[in-house]
């Protein structure tokens, strides 16, 4: 799998410089064709009659994104303004434009917040490609991510070798070690339900970690391999968070249907709690 041509989403009500100094290391790595595009808001919803408020909202997006454009001098690029629901118009614009990758930025969210969805959460679920989330640094907004060190989150079903190529992939052009994680059910539970014996518990423990040394073996991951316990969202992004990792590479089902990834539910908890980027594959159902 390579990527061709990306979306970049740009939110010209906020500091912009965050995703655009990703998005241009990005592109220069992967030698992509960027969409960069932003979505105003559909002023006739809120105001009546609101013509001329429209028109100022254009202008001013024309404007931005003009002070925006030198900044992708020498990469293929092209700009676009969007009018409506970001959600609709980013996933919309994405896939009537053959993109195979969104690039978007995402802010930690908490309680309320998270509960209320931001557009990054809601172009994960929507989006028919790949997403990779640029994670908003307030106080660093344009240093780049190091992708030097990338932890792989696979849960070794048969459709893991998808998520598995994808990171090889990213490793090899930004000069990465991958590390894999896999997260088991937590065992107490497991035992109180089932009551699964310690020793059987300790033996399915090891067998999973020969598994998943075995499978990282097989697509020459040479970084660790960690086997936790737990809720898998959790385990993620406290293990990357712990040891220092730039992106999380991890995949999802389209249309969050039933399944391992129940209604994106991992995905989207590591997306909102991991401190780095994150990019989500869609996995194919």
């Amino acid at each position: 799998m390579t990527y061709k041509k990306a979306l970049v989403a740009v939110n010209i009500y906020e500091d912009t410089e965050h995703v655009i100094a990703s998005a241009k290391a990005i592109a220069h790595k992967l030698k992509l064709k960027l969409d960069v595009m932003t979505v105003i808001d559909n002023a006739a919803e809120f105001v009546p009659a609101a013509m001329d408020f429209q028109k100022s909202l254009q202008e001013n997006a024309k404007q931005k994104l003009k002070e925006i454009k030198p900044q992708f001098d020498g990469i293929n690029a092209e700009f676009h303004i969007a009018q409506g629901n970001p959600n609709y118009e980013i996933t919309h614009y994405a896939e009537a434009h053959d993109c195979d990758l969104i690039i978007i930025g995402s802010h930690a969210r908490h309680g309320l917040n998270l509960l209320l969805g931001s557009t990054a959460n809601s172009v994960l679920h929507k989006a028919k490609c790949d997403v990779l989330t640029v994670r908003i640094r307030e106080n660093n907004p344009n240093q780049v991510m190091n992708y030097g060190k990338i932890l792989l989150a696979t849960d070794l079903e048969d459709d893991s070798a998808q998520v598995a190529s994808l990171a090889k992939e990213i490793a090899h052009t930004f000069d990465s070690s991958v590390s894999t994680i896999c997260v088991q059910g937590d065992p107490t539970v497991v035992t109180g339900i089932y009551g699964i014996v310690p020793e059987v518990q300790s033996q399915l423990t090891e067998d999973m970690q020969q598994k998943l040394n075995d499978w990282s073996n097989k697509y020459q991951f040479k970084g660790h391999r960690y086997l936790q316990a737990g809720s898998a969202a959790d385990e993620i992004t406290e293990t990357a968070n712990s040891h220092g990792y730039g992106l999380i590479v991890i995949g999802s089902h389209q249309r969050g249907a039933f399944g391992r990834f129940f209604l994106g539910s991992t995905a989207n908890a590591v997306l909102h709690h991991a401190k780095q980027d994150v990019l989500v594959t869609k996995l194919k159902a």
